[in-house]
């Protein structure tokens, strides 16, 4: 059963658009402020840590400019000692940024190809991050493999939006594919489900150019483990995820 639909966002008014503006400008910039490092630290696959902690950096530039915070729960403390795959409900151009600056160590992300083309910040899916083509079937292949290299070899932890993109759907969770789930269970990496509330609210991606300040409420659900599990179980892991993202959606929606 889906959760109850928000009512649409109201037609934005001046203030809003100029903080949209705003927004953007920030997200820009801290980029082309952080660029020198960025251009150092992604040279060498050894130094990509580094890059991560300049994006940190930048998400918490970006959100402190545009008057956002972050109010970060874990279920249960974060073990920096497990490798994850962080599976997360997609509906902003700020949940980037906001995981980055809300979980602790080291993560890349797996997103749509198309974000190696967008200058300087591009450079992150030409090098340590992983860009899919999700209507090539071969280039999905070749991306299941560089993420299951990553797990198992580097032990890094990967962030997957599993939605795929962000839909028309939202604030609605939108189906979820199955690649995060098949690359936990062939790898034995843990599920870290994130649920992110607000996000769509203070940054939405459809309609004009608008922002909102104020809270960003994300929750970081009990990881699962996934070596007990077989391929054939993937399918019922991703429902098992998807209510648990879907009723934190529900239970913030009513605060």
């Amino acid at each position: 059963m889906g959760r109850k639909k928000a009512p649409l966002l109201p037609h934005p008014n001046w203030l809003q658009r100029i903080h949209g503006w705003w927004f953007f400008l920030w997200l820009g910039l801290g980029f082309i402020i952080l660029y020198p490092w960025f251009l150092i630290s992604l040279s060498h696959k050894k130094m990509y840590p580094a890059a991560h902690f300049g994006r940190k950096i930048w998400g918490w530039i970006l959100m402190t400019m545009s008057g956002h915070w972050l109010q970060v729960k874990f279920e249960v403390p974060f073990d920096k000692t497990k490798t994850y795959v962080v599976v997360a409900n997609h509906a902003s151009y700020i949940d980037i940024p906001a995981l980055t600056c809300g979980l602790p160590g080291y993560l890349i992300f797996v997103a749509k190809s198309e974000l190696a083309k967008i200058p300087v910040f591009g450079r992150f899916f030409r090098t340590m991050d992983i860009g899919v083509d999700r209507k090539n079937a071969r280039d999905g292949a070749n991306a299941f493999n560089a993420v299951n290299k990553r797990l198992l070899e580097d032990h890094t932890n990967v962030v997957i939006f599993p939605e795929g993109t962000i839909g028309t759907w939202v604030p609605e969770l939108g189906k979820f594919k199955d690649g995060a789930f098949k690359a936990a269970i062939a790898t034995g990496a843990y599920i870290l489900p994130v649920t992110l509330a607000d996000n769509w609210l203070k940054v939405p991606e459809y309609g004009p150019v608008a922002a909102r300040g104020g809270r960003l409420r994300m929750y970081v659900h009990r990881a699962i483990p996934t070596a007990h599990l077989k391929p054939t179980d993937a399918a019922e892991l991703k429902q098992n995820v998807f209510h648990i993202i879907e009723s934190k959606l529900n239970e913030y929606a009513g605060k």
